[in-house]
């Protein structure tokens, strides 16, 4: 049996994507894919992460509800879970001067929990600039310095803590893309991540480009495609990215950004060291980085 299992990060989803997923279930669930509701096993899975954590034994009761809960039964092909608190809360991304320090350890224990040879694990990254700014947003600490806990803007390095990823569950397959691609993106992650073919349509594929979109925009890309169906991936993104250029809203673009000390050479810098650091990630063994085509 196949689990996907969508780890964040933080300030990358906001829990659109198992929305989203959900919102298909009962389609997924004839072809043997199932979505369980994220209450099924949130809860259950940080309270055995946790007494993991501590040392203490696995409640073997509490695993086998959990399982029977996500669908963990015959006639279940692939099971799809969300939960990006495996990699740690938002007020513990960073700790004693590292990004997500505990993650190697949770995903290991969770590869331990969850029964099946076919872990895919997918994570969205982001530019390090507007990841510190939402995720210290998200995180609802009263000081910044406390938040970072000595990790700074320029050391933050995705491919690193991706390697430790795959070095805790060289097993698992890993799936990779950037925040900053979603638009174009979104309707393949959802087919990718749900495993279905790629040219199945999904409830809510174009969700992000109506947020982004004017409202005449949206209208004219919708009778657009209604009518002229993209027969190829890179053909929907080449379709997508003429009405973005055209209709794209830049105040739902814009993110503000008020870090302390952050000055636009700094900015510049990072996001040069993070366009530089997204081959690294490509680079790592088992792990796939998608990519508009």
């Amino acid at each position: 049996m196949q689990i996907a299992l969508h780890i964040g990060a933080h300030g990358t989803d906001n829990d659109r994507l198992i929305q989203c997923l959900s919102a298909n279930a009962d389609r997924l669930e004839i072809a043997g894919i199932s979505v369980p509701q994220v209450n099924d096993y949130r809860k259950p899975m940080l309270d055995l992460l946790t007494d993991l954590m501590k040392g203490e034994s696995v409640n073997q009761r509490l695993r086998d509800k959990m399982l029977k809960d996500i669908g963990m039964r015959a006639g279940t092909d692939r099971i799809v879970l969300s939960h990006e608190n495996i990699l740690g809360r938002a007020h513990r991304i960073f700790e004693r001067g590292k990004l997500y320090p505990i993650a190697p350890k949770r995903l290991a224990d969770i590869n331990g929990l969850l029964p099946t040879n076919e872990l895919q694990v997918y994570l969205c990254i982001r530019n390090p600039v507007t990841f510190i700014a939402e995720t210290y947003r998200l995180s609802g600490s009263n000081s910044f310095a406390e938040f970072v806990d000595g990790v700074r803007l320029a050391d933050v390095r995705w491919s690193d803590m991706i390697e430790h990823l795959v070095t805790a569950v060289p097993q698992a397959n890993f799936t990779v893309w950037c925040y900053e691609d979603l638009p174009l993106l979104w309707g393949d992650l959802l087919r990718e991540i749900a495993g279905v073919e790629t040219d199945t349509q999904m409830a809510g594929e174009f969700d992000i480009l109506r947020e982004i979109m004017t409202k005449e925009g949206f209208a004219r890309f919708n009778s657009y495609i209604e009518t002229r169906p993209p027969q190829t991936d890179a053909q929907r993104q080449r379709i997508i990215t003429a009405f973005l250029d055209k209709f794209a809203r830049e105040e739902a673009l814009e993110l503000e950004l008020d870090l302390p000390g952050l000055t636009q050479e700094i900015v510049d810098r990072v996001t040069a060291d993070y366009e530089a650091d997204i081959p690294k990630v490509a680079e790592l063994p088992g792990v796939r980085l998608l990519q508009p085509l």
